[in-house]
């Protein structure tokens, strides 16, 4: 049995209907008009309303030749390299060629009236022109775009890596609280492993690099409840949530693991137990969550036995936010507070 061919490659292009690529390219227009108009003329002989005509003629068929591959870039994608590419170069050409025409058409009636016959010379510089700057600028967009799709798939493979390095963490803990419950209250193990595979069902599965905030809020409700069994009355949680958009979203195993740092390292060397402050409010362009628990009188930083966990959390925050999100840690006087700032818009 012959092994599968490859896929075939796509001509990939960027989206050239961003009012960045816009401005890009009426600027790229004024430097080359600037550029033909300073070789034809010098500074002398310098030609303004040359330049303008220049600039227009050029920036027209830029804007037109970008609009067209805007509405064929779907279709293109789905297309060979060797076809997307021949189809691209071809739609440069032919904007050049028929703006030429109709250039030379309109001046024709303006000064005589009536339209001469083409200019096949103009025709000709024209088009081998844009031949040349057309190909150049095809194949900056196609490499532009394959390295975008590059960068989209090392984020997926970075925030995969990351996510599934908390697993074995959250599995470790989670079983010594299933195993503690057992001598003591056989019952209840029986329905905290059953809460504990709900839990890694939404953990282990397989999907985008964020999920619905409501997702996140389940599991961190499942975790608390699985810790109340074995800490009892030594553990409470102060909920203080305000009023949240119902399509917030948040990268998964990002608010569990706060928690999971303020039981481990607060509530459970305290002899008496404490409080967990777990506190969610909405701004107007982010996500602001707040953990805060008691910590012993001797403590040390409290990160130190979790600082594996909590650094992913601002490892992932980072690949799929950049510097749009942040994870921040405050020490106090027998307190820790970590909060989580998360933007609300699509991530990047």
């Amino acid at each position: 049995m012959n092994p599968p061919s490859p896929p075939a490659r796509s001509f990939l292009i960027p989206d050239l209907c961003q009012p960045a690529t816009v401005l890009f390219l009426l600027l790229i227009s004024v430097l080359l008009a600037l550029d033909f108009e300073l070789y034809a003329d010098g500074l002398e002989r310098f030609d303004w309303i040359g330049l303008g005509r220049s600039a227009a003629f050029i920036l027209w068929n830029m804007l037109a030749s970008a609009a067209l591959l805007c509405l064929l870039r779907a279709r293109i994608a789905r297309w060979p390299l060797a076809s997307g590419a021949a189809c691209a170069y071809a739609l440069v050409i032919g904007v050049c060629a028929a703006s030429n025409l109709g250039a030379q058409a309109l001046l024709g009636l303006l000064r005589f009236g009536a339209t001469p016959a083409p200019d096949s010379w103009w025709l000709g510089r024209d088009v081998a022109i844009a031949a040349l700057l057309g190909g150049a600028a095809l194949r900056y967009f196609h490499l532009q775009g394959e390295l975008l799709r590059q960068q989209r798939a090392g984020l997926d493979a970075r925030v995969a890596a990351l996510q599934a390095r908390i697993r074995p963490h959250f599995l470790f803990n989670s079983m010594n609280i299933i195993a503690s419950l057992i001598p003591l209250d056989p019952e209840r193990a029986e329905r905290a492993v059953e809460d504990l595979s709900a839990l890694f069902r939404a953990s282990l599965r397989e999907g985008s690099a964020t999920v619905p905030l409501a997702e996140e809020l389940d599991l961190c409700e499942r975790y608390l409840r699985l810790e109340q069994l074995r800490l009892g009355e030594r553990l409470a949680v102060q909920q203080e949530f305000g009023t949240l958009a119902a399509t917030l979203r948040v990268p998964p195993l990002s608010i569990q693991p706060l928690l999971e740092n303020a039981v481990y390292h607060g509530i459970q060397k305290l002899a008496g137990g404490g409080s967990v402050r777990f506190a969610l409010r909405q701004r107007e362009d982010s996500l602001i969550v707040e953990v805060a628990n008691p910590l012993p009188p001797d403590a040390v930083a409290p990160s130190a036995g979790s600082g594996i966990a909590l650094a992913n959390i601002r490892d992932r925050l980072h690949a799929i936010y950049g510097g749009r999100a942040r994870f921040d840690t405050e020490t106090g006087p027998g307190s820790y507070l970590a909060r989580l700032t998360i933007p609300v818009e699509p991530p990047r």
